[in-house]
């Protein structure tokens, strides 16, 4: 039974008990055509206008005339369009779609998208069922200490332009294990020279941890020795040297090792690629920029202390940091960083 269901149950409740004490009062006899509205209205604090309607009812609490009728407009008309192809798109991120109607000049609230989403989930593409196979995060939880360990990883997206093509674009992510702070950049593709750029980039924005945990990927090692240690890439052996932290690996296809940055992957992919097109690297990198502060500033503590914030820089700063310094960037690397905006 809905709110208002149950508001005309009560008031019937509440009429009944009125005409039942005053039919007592007169002896078992009430004519119901004459009775006394001053009476009924002070037994059942009605005014004397819902009195007279609920007499010409024959005394029963009928629903509002209006009762079952929607607007022919409401705050969603003309943005219908914008939910509808989010919608389509798999998209179904209240906040998400949120935002891409403020910038269709929506002037509701959240309460009416999520409402919107509920009516029109038959537009959703149904997703893809997991393999049974897929491996189960069952390992022991640890905890580091600030600054001791960055998770990175390399997720793999489509791009979408405007005119319904995509491209493919390699997202760097690196995150703090301790407390989420994290970093992504967009390359053209996951070469070497890409990875090191993106390190360099996001340990000028996070600092430098004690170490960094990764999967096997081959720009980071090529092979274990006999007795099971790594043996790293010589120039990513060299990078790690010159910049003074170590690197840890992950067991193979144990993704869920790493599961901060498995996480962050994801969160790109749904809350900014979702639903938005981008002409070329430099855009989608100025736009994640945006994105990116607009995102930090929504994590804001209530007491006005900052959280963890992304830091998605679209160009290199001027080499005065010391990492610059000791480390030399070969100009294919520079070449590769203008070419994705970062």
């Amino acid at each position: 039974m809905d709110s208002k269901a149950s508001e005309r149950s009560a008031l019937q409740e509440i009429i009944d008990n009125a005409l039942l004490d005053m039919r007592r009062e007169a002896g078992g006899e009430l004519d119901l055509e004459h009775v006394n509205l001053a009476d009924f209205c002070r037994r059942t604090g009605l005014s004397r206008s819902k009195a007279r309607t609920i007499r010409s009812h024959g005394f029963r609490a009928l629903p509002h005339g209006r009762t079952g009728q929607k607007a022919s407009r409401t705050v969603m008309s003309g943005h219908e369009d914008v939910a509808d192809s989010l919608l389509r798109k798999g998209v179904t991120n209240s906040a998400v779609i949120l935002e891409r109607l403020r910038g269709d000049g929506y002037v509701g609230g959240l309460t009416t998208v999520k409402e919107y989403i509920r009516a029109h989930m038959d537009l959703v593409p149904p997703k893809a069922k997991a393999p049974a196979h897929a491996p189960q995060g069952t390992g022991m939880r640890y905890s580091t200490a600030p600054g001791e360990c960055f998770q990175m990883d390399w997720g793999f997206v489509d791009v979408d332009e405007g005119d319904g093509t995509s491209w493919r674009a390699a997202c760097f992510c690196m995150v703090c294990h301790h407390c989420g702070t994290s970093y992504a950049e967009f390359f053209p593709n996951a070469r070497q020279e890409c990875l090191l750029i993106g390190m360099v980039h996001a340990f000028m924005c996070m600092g430098i941890p004690d170490f960094v945990l990764t999967d096997n990927m081959k720009s980071v090692v090529t092979r274990r020795d006999a007795d099971g240690r790594p043996v790293w890439q010589h120039d990513y052996a060299a990078f790690m040297e010159c910049i003074g932290f170590g690197t840890r690996l992950c067991r193979p296809r144990h993704p869920f090792t790493k599961g901060k940055v498995e996480r962050l992957v994801r969160y790109v992919k749904e809350n900014f690629l979702a639903g938005r097109t981008f002409a070329d690297f430099t855009q989608l990198n100025e736009e994640a920029l945006l994105w990116c502060r607009r995102t930090g500033a929504a994590r804001r503590g209530p007491n006005g202390t900052a959280r963890p914030t992304w830091c998605l820089p679209t160009s290199m700063p001027a080499p005065a940091w010391p990492i610059c310094a000791r480390f030399p960037i070969p100009r294919r690397w520079t070449a590769i960083s203008a070419r994705s905006g970062g």
